[in-house]
């Protein structure tokens, strides 16, 4: 028979009893018959009652707490539910005899401390994550492992001139000296132009970041509004819809959370709240123009345009890989790009080829022909000079040489075009083309050739250079090289057959550059690759290391809000026989009382 219909016979028999009682005739002597009577009819009727409350009472808890049990074993792998406990009390019962069990409550058990050390190791893991992905991916498009990395390039480059040196007048060396010159300055545009997608990429995953954390901070203002209207019902399942939100938060910025008396949680960044109550304050992306042509993106609240303070987190690794990886990236590039086109150029600027130009026009422009040219071109010059020559093709030989004095400080275009005019007495005719360009050009049946260029401005407007260009975005090789390789310079002096030009520019693979922190342009490069492989490695440890606390402490999470499926088995069994236990005590009080009525 269940232990429940045991419950009402009892009743009956108990009003049975009171009914019996109150026909028993008075016995006792020296007292009140009426009151007598009384006094045993309600000491009967509250020693049977306090029974029945004890059966009932123990059937009741023990019905929920098994009811608690199934339902922590039916969440066993819900994502973010908490283990429900069961609490029981002890009533109180009268002469210290006790009155049953009283149902407390069924709680969460979820540690808030351990919590916060849980979400704050899921976001240092996410911004960990950023950095090794990151990082590898630069790595990755440098290719410093492969056979078309700029290392080999450069190497490759640098023999073509040292071997050029050998044979001056090898024509098909020279144009294996463009197809290395155009495969170099082609890998470095490459290299930039990847760059820059990558900080695009990172402005991309930053706009698509906010936008989840905008509906997760939403989604925790509606539950917050949602607990509190819940008006004492149970609100345990909403608090762990809740926390789910909030850790999945963690994992874009460095959150933390501070419980209200009334059951909502506030979320803050730092000090900066994010959700308040059941109010969502949001984030917004503000975008600008950055270096280097990037757009530059920070994270500020929708609420009143504040700037939010991630550190760690997505976003946090995505802001600081953008100014801590991709941005020196391209810096360093463009100083090597930079110092590679002015150090090439310097050399090959003064040095002669197999032939001369009838006619050369400067790779750059200027916007005024009356302001000094150190305030309009990407490269310095200086106070010295420049030889000019003109050269007979047929015999080779030079057949007039001026030099031309250079004022660094003052010296406009117009003043350089008087100066070649003036100092080779008209011979060599000198205009400005109409977009602001020098132009020479050779009386005819003679050759254009430069040498001793102390002032660099040959080099500063691209005339008679390698490369044109002056950043990693459009180094290039020249179009007259290109056009004609017998004008890659190779001698220095003037006579034909030398090599000191092409000796030059092939020792500027070891020849130390200031600009470069003493360094030459192989080994500034090989260093920069050396350092971000360092880094690389060190976010990749950083990463495992991360992941490690992460897991340890959500093992930490599990056994404390985590389901055991033996623990709740256990538990099962254990209110299971208490269950029965109480059915038991119900079946002996019915035939307790029965035999009782029976002697009555």
């Amino acid at each position: 028979m269940p232990a429940s219909a045991l419950v009402q016979p009892l009743m009956d028999v108990e009003v049975e009893s009171n009914r019996r009682m109150c026909c028993t005739p008075c016995w006792i002597s020296g007292g009140d018959s009426h009151d007598i009577q009384k006094q045993m009819r309600w000491s009967t009727i509250m020693s049977l009652h306090g029974a029945f409350e004890i059966g009932r009472s123990a059937l009741m808890t023990s019905q929920l707490a098994m009811r608690i049990a199934g339902n922590n074993m039916a969440n066993a792998v819900t994502p973010g539910y908490a283990r429900r406990t069961v609490h029981l009390s002890a009533m109180q019962g009268w002469g210290g005899v006790g009155q049953g069990v009283a149902f407390s409550a069924a709680r969460r058990e979820i540690d808030m401390a351990l919590q916060a050390r849980f979400r704050d190791a899921i976001s240092r893991e996410a911004s960990a994550s950023v950095d090794q992905r990151f990082l590898g991916a630069i790595e990755s498009l440098q290719n410093e492992l492969g056979d078309t990395d700029l290392s080999s390039s450069l190497s490759e480059f640098f023999n073509a001139f040292s071997e050029l040196a050998n044979t001056p007048s090898d024509t098909a060396l020279r144009s294996l000296i463009v197809e290395h010159g155009a495969t170099l300055s082609g890998g470095i545009n490459d290299l930039r132009s990847q760059y820059h997608d990558l900080g695009n990429e990172i402005v991309s995953s930053i706009e698509s970041a906010v936008e989840q954390v905008n509906s997760l901070l939403n989604q925790i203002a509606e539950l917050n509004e949602q607990i509190v209207s819940e008006g004492g019902a149970d609100d345990s399942v909403l608090m762990d819809e809740r926390d789910v939100l909030i850790t999945e938060l963690s994992q874009f910025m460095d959150v933390s959370t501070v419980q209200q008396d009334s059951g909502m949680a506030d979320v803050f960044v730092g000090s900066v709240p994010l959700v308040l109550g059941n109010e969502a304050r949001g984030v917004e992306v503000q975008i600008e123009n950055g270096t280097h042509g990037l757009a530059e993106a920070s994270i500020r609240v929708q609420a009143d345009g504040s700037a939010l303070p991630v550190s760690t987190g997505l976003l946090g690794g995505l802001l600081r890989q953008r100014s801590e990886t991709v941005i020196p990236a391209i810096e360093t590039l463009e100083t090597f790009a930079r110092e590679l086109i002015w150090q090439v150029n310097r050399l090959h600027s003064q040095g002669q080829g197999l032939s001369g130009y009838e006619s050369i026009t400067s790779g750059i422009a200027v916007e005024d022909l009356e302001t000094p040219l150190n305030q309009l071109l990407d490269y310095p010059i200086s106070n010295g000079s420049f030889s000019i020559h003109l050269r007979d093709p047929d015999t080779g030989q030079v057949v007039d040489t001026w030099t031309i004095d250079v004022d660094g400080s003052e010296m406009s275009m117009n003043e350089l075009f008087q100066a070649i005019t003036l100092g080779t007495d008209s011979t060599v005719i000198a205009t400005a083309t109409t977009d602001g360009r020098l132009h020479l050009e050779a009386p005819a049946g003679l050759e254009i050739m430069f040498s001793e260029d102390s002032a660099g401005v040959l080099a500063a407007l691209e005339m008679n250079t390698f490369f044109s260009g002056s950043t990693a975005g459009d180094i290039s090789v020249s179009e007259f090289m290109r056009a004609n390789s017998n004008l890659i310079a190779s001698g220095s002096d003037t006579v034909e057959g030398s090599a000191g030009a092409a000796l030059a520019i092939a020792g500027l693979r070891e020849s130390v550059i200031e600009a470069l922190g003493d360094q030459s342009l192989t080994a500034f490069w090989t260093g920069a690759v050396g350092s971000l492989a360092v880094q690389t490695s060190s976010a990749t440890g950083a990463y495992g290391a991360a992941a490690m606390v992460r897991d340890g402490l959500s093992a930490q999470v599990q056994s404390v809000s985590g389901v055991s499926i033996d623990e709740e088995s256990i538990n099962l069994l254990t209110y299971e026989r208490q269950y029965q236990a109480a059915a038991r005590y119900l079946e002996v009080l019915d035939e307790t009382v029965q035999t009782l009525l029976s002697m009555v």
